[in-house]
């Protein structure tokens, strides 16, 4: 085993235990609100008023976070859809520029997605059971679908003064033609973002931060390239022109990859930014359509424009 897989697993451990805490925490509030909603009954009796348990929303006030970790019913519905196109000059064509310094290399444009059914467990947790949706060059000659990849996740939401949290554990069994050439077998992902108020404006800023591990089940030249595992840290800002609209750029220029190639080793991959207009349809319905560039080679050509949604039924 080497160095930098047990570096990994080790960070992966500190996550997932970080994780249990926060959510042991959050449960023994939960059974303290439950505790007192049975005095609360007997305060009601006695005319003592008394305090509803908070609704999630009181918590989580961020659009995008509300309608990323879905609905607020038992049982739902869970979409999220994206589409990575071209440039801004051939934003629908059939080929993107990829971000990277240098001469253009291109790659497929492609749409992609999840669909999941959620089980909410209680105000702050939730189970998702889903798969993968992959459409690449979408319109053009040579089209490919494929329902890939099912996973099996675990969320936790919870605000700590002021700070709001989404926690995200998940288990993904490949199931992909090019994961299973590459002997691909599953993915373990933990991902955590934060985000506070900026005072009393209309800014908010955070920090999502994502560790992943690919499981392989041997080495071919297919998967000589590929990352075995990930870890990223993307700070970013909103600001909000209305109930409606916002403002919305990240910075993902702290991510560091350890090869299949040469697994001791972490390579820092190219600072990219994406900037673009949050819309917010509904609660359970967000838009982000974005531009996105590579910081060390900024220019027209070498853009990327995008779309992700988040849409929620039931």
């Amino acid at each position: 085993m080497t160095k930098n897989k047990g570096i990994f697993f080790t960070l992966a451990s500190g996550f997932l235990l970080k994780t249990v805490i926060l959510c042991g925490i959050s449960s023994l509030a939960l059974a303290q609100e439950n505790t007192s909603s049975q005095s609360k009954m007997k305060a009601t009796d006695l005319g003592v008023k008394t305090q509803e348990l908070k609704d999630i929303d009181e918590e989580i006030t961020n659009a995008r976070l509300r309608a990323s970790t879905g609905s607020k019913s038992k049982f739902s519905i869970q979409t999220e859809f994206g589409y990575s196109g071209g440039s801004v000059g051939s934003p629908i064509g059939k080929t993107r520029p990829k971000l990277d310094a240098g001469p253009i290399v291109p790659d497929y444009t492609a749409a992609y997605g999840s669909i999941s059914g959620k089980y909410r467990i209680n105000e702050r947790n939730n189970i998702n059971l889903g798969s993968g949706i992959g459409l690449t060059t979408p319109g053009f000659e040579g089209q490919r679908s494929e329902l890939q990849d099912p996973y099996l996740s675990f969320s936790h939401l919870i605000a700590i003064n002021g700070y709001q949290n989404v926690l995200l554990a998940q288990i993904t069994a490949h199931s992909s033609k090019s994961n299973l050439d590459a002997k691909n077998e599953y993915g373990i992902d933990f991902t955590h973002t934060i985000l506070t108020n900026i005072g009393k404006s209309k800014w908010q800023a955070g920090l999502s931060t994502a560790l992943s591990y690919e499981g392989y089940s041997g080495f071919v030249s297919k998967n000589a390239q590929a990352a075995q595992s990930v870890i990223g840290f993307y700070p970013f800002a909103e600001y909000a022109f209305s109930d409606n609209y916002s403002f919305r750029t990240v910075y993902r220029g702290s991510t560091f990859v350890a090869l299949r190639s040469a697994t001791e080793k972490l390579l820092w991959s190219e600072a990219t930014q994406s900037m673009g207009v949050g819309m917010t349809i509904t609660r359970d319905i967000y838009l982000y359509p974005n531009i996105q560039w590579v910081w060390r080679d900024l220019r027209s050509d070498k853009t990327n424009v995008a779309l992700s949604a988040n849409i929620n039924f039931f």
